[in-house]
């Protein structure tokens, strides 16, 4: 790798093709670009490590990959392509751009293979069908020192600490060079660039006018990314959406860690918002992109998970640090334990009387088999009645932002007339027409796919184009 040290005592340089961001999304585009045969590949990385969030991942989406296939998994692009679009009711999702990531990330898996990555498909949630959460071995931070390693081998830079601050467009309005910042400014000539910053989860200004969902104050589980790209993108006269997807996941306890092993969003447990009542089939937390929506409903955007003894033992059962964990919390003030129902209620803020009658309805439902309210599955009606009692404060947390510059199936940035600006591509979550309104759980691991997937087609994209304009001069 080259620092930014050694730029930062060079006014300009020279590339075919400069990739701004060196996460996920732009480290697979500079390999898939170096492996088309493209030279002199830049890639400009803010940070003081490549990775971004790609490296904070676990699992990334892919159907009729070469691992499915040895594990006889029927992923049918087909079906997954009409599951997403249901799904999304075709909203926010352009079909073309979805159908392209969908349609490479099998051969992605095979291509990641070949570079020595090991992959396991495992259910995300209980009984998911079909299995297409792929785990690398090492997760995300060692898919992207592969790839890193990757780079160095084939001669691409990247520079640390750098980053774009001005695309320049030509007199035919394409893309002729890029100003960049390290210790200072200089310029790169370039005949493409490909954006692939990440999101904008750290920069309030932007996350308070492209979505709607944030609020001020919502812990913020990924990197704190500024949206840079975003920012390049409008400059350089790209169309930009509205409104930005956030991934957004919840009950969680902490924003950072996992403390109780995901115990605020068990099934068998029983959730009330402040006021003591029940708001959800709480076997919805199975899908946290999704239950997060409904504890977005509620007075302070916050909910109580509660369980007596009897639950908080067959967990401790099987997970032993969760009791030293449980105390942990207790002392933190995030979980309340108690063996009146009534002191649990005035810590939440509820009416005891209304609290103890939604247990009781609740206990009444367990004894019976059948929840009269949603409907919850028979196999999660746990009564509660043995103390001590626990209430667990959950809170809606978000990982990154899913969207912002329009493109097509290419990955070219589109401008506001939907034209391509020429040489000008982006990739990753930074992009929009992949995503709807709520992350879609039944393909797991779109977010990590997506990056990985939409960086090689960007890369070879742009590869085509600067081989096809060497070509013919």
């Amino acid at each position: 790798m080259t620092s930014s040290r050694t730029v930062s005592k060079t006014k300009s340089l020279e590339a075919q093709l400069v990739i701004i961001g060196g996460g996920g999304a732009g480290l697979s585009a500079a390999v898939a670009a170096a492996e088309k045969g493209v030279p002199g590949v830049i890639v400009l990385e803010k940070r003081g490590v490549p990775g971004g969030n790609t490296a904070l991942a676990t699992g990334l989406f892919a159907c009729e990959s070469p691992v499915q296939e040895r594990e006889k998994i029927i992923a049918d692009r087909d079906e997954l392509f009409k599951r997403a679009m249901h799904w999304a009711h075709w909203n926010r999702i352009d079909p073309r751009i979805f159908r392209a990531f969908l349609n490479k990330s099998g051969d992605t898996i095979r291509w990641l293979e070949r570079k020595g990555l090991e992959f396991r498909v495992i259910p995300f949630f209980p009984n998911q069908e079909p299995r297409v959460w792929h785990c690398p071995a090492g997760k995300g931070a060692q898919l992207t020192r592969v790839l890193a390693k990757e780079c160095g081998e084939m001669g691409v830079q990247i520079l640390l600490h750098t980053t774009g601050k001005k695309i320049r467009r030509g007199t035919g309005d394409n893309v002729t060079g890029l100003l960049a910042m390290g210790k200072e400014e200089f310029e790169i000539k370039t005949e493409s660039v490909i954006i692939a910053t990440g999101g904008f989860g750290g920069n309030q200004r932007l996350l308070e006018k492209h979505c709607p969902q944030h609020y001020e104050g919502m812990p913020l589980r990924g990197l704190p990314l500024t949206g840079d790209g975003l920012l390049l993108a409008s400059e350089a006269g790209a169309a930009i959406d509205d409104s930005v997807t956030l991934l957004k996941e919840g009950p969680r306890v902490d924003a950072n860690r996992w403390p109780l092993m995901g115990l605020e969003r068990e099934a068998c447990t029983l959730w009330v918002n402040t006021r003591g009542e029940r708001f959800i089939d709480e076997a919805v937390g199975f899908h946290p992109f999704e239950s997060v929506n409904a504890l977005l409903r509620q007075r302070g955007k916050m909910c109580f998970t509660l369980l007596d003894s009897t639950i908080s033992q067959s967990f401790i059962e099987k997970t032993p640090a969760l009791e030293e964990a449980l105390r942990i919390e207790a002392d933190k003030g995030r979980l309340k334990i108690s063996d009146s129902w009534d002191e649990i209620a005035r810590w939440i803020g509820a009416d005891p009387g209304r609290m103890k009658a939604t247990i009781e309805e609740y206990n009444g439902f367990c004894d019976h088999g059948y929840d009269q309210v949603f409907a919850k599955d028979r196999r999660y009606l746990l009564p509660l009645r043995r103390a001590p009692f626990y209430a667990i404060r959950g809170l809606p947390h978000f990982l990154d932002t899913l969207g912002g510059i329009k493109i097509d199936e290419q990955m070219k940035v589109l401008d506001d007339r939907s034209s391509p600006i020429v040489g000008l591509y982006a990739a990753g979550v930074i992009t929009s027409g992949w995503q709807p309104e709520t992350y879609c759980s039944d393909l797991s691991g779109s977010a990590f796919g997506y990056a990985i997937n939409s960086g090689r087609i960007a890369g070879e994209n742009a590869a085509e184009f600067l081989l096809s304009r060497n070509t013919s001069t």
